[in-house]
């Protein structure tokens, strides 16, 4: 249940078209949200659990907590994404500004594909 109002709470914030030109967020498509998930969630089989902070925009991410960069097919799909890094923790996925290590995104993890 806890995990559910997590990712209720989550997608509230997470950018949609209508919010694209906002300058919170990556600005990426419903369509690109969901790709790029997918690709993530292929690339990521171990997401990280009980982490210490939130997942939302702007919530910066603690230097202990390991930054994988964003795959290149994902780097392809939304050019908004190159450069960027990214954390998955449970059924969520961060995008994650590497300098600042400030999350820019947070999409929902996408089925893996076999």
């Amino acid at each position: 249940m806890r995990t559910l109002l997590m990712i209720i709470a989550i997608l509230m914030c997470v950018p949609s078209e209508a919010s694209a030109q906002s300058p919170q967020g990556v600005g990426l498509t419903m369509d690109q949200q969901i790709k790029a998930a997918e690709i993530i969630t292929n690339a990521e089989k171990a997401p990280l659990a009980n982490v210490g902070f939130t997942l939302a925009i702007g919530t910066i991410v603690p230097v202990d907590v390991p930054l994988r960069p964003v795959p290149s097919d994902a780097e392809e799909l939304a050019p908004q994404l190159r450069g960027l890094s990214y954390v998955a923790v449970e059924e969520l996925i961060a995008i994650v500004e590497p300098r600042g290590r400030k999350i820019v995104a947070v999409l929902l993890r996408g089925r893996p594909q076999k």
